[in-house]
């Protein structure tokens, strides 16, 4: 092998010449490891009844804080060696920027849903790291974000998905 190596003509492998050649490599790809938040179930974060109040200036405020825990229990198991990140995002893309985080948007009414991580706002439908061994307390507290019209006695609704991702 190394005779045959060392007759490669000069032309080929000169300084200043490129050479090119395709190599094709076959494999299997092992990941195993995963993670279930909440035992994989559907969580459901019920506000209780939102009281908006018209104020002198006739714009309207909440009146009170409603934040509300995600039961988020992380379990991972396999190899989830390297940066885990996890992603909110809402289920219809709705969303709206509020102090330059990105707020989830509700089906109807002056609200919008913003995301605490450790009690921080995150913005919605961007990657932000995870430490598995210290994992964050999640909420979703709602946000006032305009004074659309409303009636007393309307519900809203949202939807969204946490993925994690393996980088």
């Amino acid at each position: 092998m190394l005779l045959f190596c060392a007759l490669i003509p000069p032309g080929i492998a000169a300084t200043g010449k490129q050479f090119k050649m395709n190599i094709n490599i076959s494999g299997t790809v092992v990941a195993n490891g995963s993670c279930t938040f909440n035992q994989g179930g559907t969580i459901t974060v019920n506000f209780g009844q939102v009281i908006i109040q018209k104020s002198s200036d006739s714009t309207y405020q909440l009146e009170g804080n409603y934040e509300q825990v995600l039961a988020s229990d992380i379990n991972c198991t396999g190899d989830t060696a390297g940066l885990l990140q996890l992603r909110f995002t809402s289920a219809t893309g709705n969303y709206t920027t509020v102090a330059n985080k990105k707020v989830m948007g509700v089906d109807k009414g002056p609200v919008g849903i913003e995301l605490l991580v450790n009690d921080s706002v995150q913005s919605m439908d961007e990657w932000w790291a995870l430490d598995q061994d210290s994992p964050p307390v999640l909420k979703a507290r709602l946000v006032k974000l305009n004074d659309d019209s409303f009636s007393s006695g309307d519900t809203f609704n949202a939807s969204g998905t946490l993925t994690m991702a393996f980088n």
